[in-house]
């Protein structure tokens, strides 16, 4: 076990110099020039050359990325070239929206999906599943843009009964927080929920096809218990490891969701940061992204071998 979780932990910290790596070169090598965007109007070549020695682009580009690194592992990750802010205090401020809404999306899409999906597994020869797959199907092909304007247009704008944009914090209104919420939770639920019907409903036919299911059918065990005490424990075990999976799918979703609805969150942050070449910013998104993504996957491998220990000893 000690050396399933220091392989695991190796492979974390590799990826995640890896993606550092990758989100420093990117921007540095990324067109247009921080210091001129940082001017706008007043830009001048005697000023473009004096913000670019002030903010220590004028050396060479690994000599950066020690430095960056350096104070990275440190805890600092720098200060916005738009608002001057340090880095983590933006972070912070957004971190709490996109939290709210990548978990209260993946819980609603859980209690969704799960129970669909093995009824269409326990009926895939009714009359309901083919509509139902066909359905699944159609939403996996939806764009969860297109999904959160229709949810704006029906419920904002034509029966006017939920925000169509902006965030309020639990701290300020319980009430508010939640119909803030309501369309972007369901949207990005919706962006879920087709692709874990479909993984739970093949999940849940191979387990259905087990010899223990058969002997159960054979001492008279009814089908919905069939299904409550063998099918859905043993389902639930491959899919959390298919949501850790899922959880990039997710991120990518929030951003969308997330500049959509006006949503002070990560992804918007990012987003912002893109298109104003703040690249301090752009790393530190990428650098929390990838570490919420890595430690998720590393817990997730972690319970999963407590459960099954064929996972460790493999």
């Amino acid at each position: 076990m000690i050396s399933f979780l220091l392989a695991r932990l190796v492979g974390a910290v590799v990826t995640l110099f890896f993606v550092s790596a990758l989100a420093f070169f990117a921007t540095a090598f990324a067109p247009g020039n921080p210091a001129a965007v940082l001017l706008g109007n007043m830009a001048t070549p005697e000023r473009v050359e004096a913000v670019t020695r002030q903010m220590g682009l004028d050396q060479p580009t690994g000599i950066r990325y020690m430095i960056w690194l350096r104070e990275t592992l440190s805890g600092n990750l720098g200060t916005s070239n738009l608002s001057f802010k340090p880095v983590n205090d933006l972070l912070a401020a957004a971190l709490p929206a996109t939290l709210e809404l990548a978990l209260a999306s993946l819980l609603v899409a859980v209690v969704i999906a799960l129970p669909l999906g093995l009824l269409v597994a326990q009926h895939r020869d009714s009359w309901w599943s083919r509509p139902t797959s066909a359905l699944v199907t159609l939403g996996i092909s939806v764009p969860g843009f297109w999904v959160g304007l229709i949810l704006i247009v029906t419920f904002s704008v034509w029966l006017k009964l939920l925000p169509s944009a902006g965030f309020v914090p639990l701290s300020r209104s319980v009430a508010g927080n939640v119909r803030s919420m309501i369309l972007p939770v369901t949207t990005l639920a919706i962006y879920l929920i087709p692709s874990l019907v479909r993984f739970v409903r093949v999940a849940a036919i191979d387990v259905l096809r087990e010899s223990y299911v058969d002997t159960a059918r054979a001492k008279g065990v009814g089908p919905w218990a069939i299904l409550l005490r063998h099918v859905a424990p043993n389902t639930l075990i491959t899919t959390i490891t298919y949501i850790g999976l899922q959880l990039g799918v997710l991120i990518s979703g929030a951003i969308v969701v997330e500049v959509i609805f006006s949503i002070p969150g990560i992804g918007r942050l990012g987003m912002n940061a893109v298109l104003n070449r703040d690249y301090p910013v752009i790393q530190g998104v990428v650098l929390v992204a990838a570490t919420g993504y890595v430690a998720v996957n590393l817990l997730i491998d972690i319970a999963y071998a407590l459960i099954d220990p064929r996972v460790r000893t493999g």
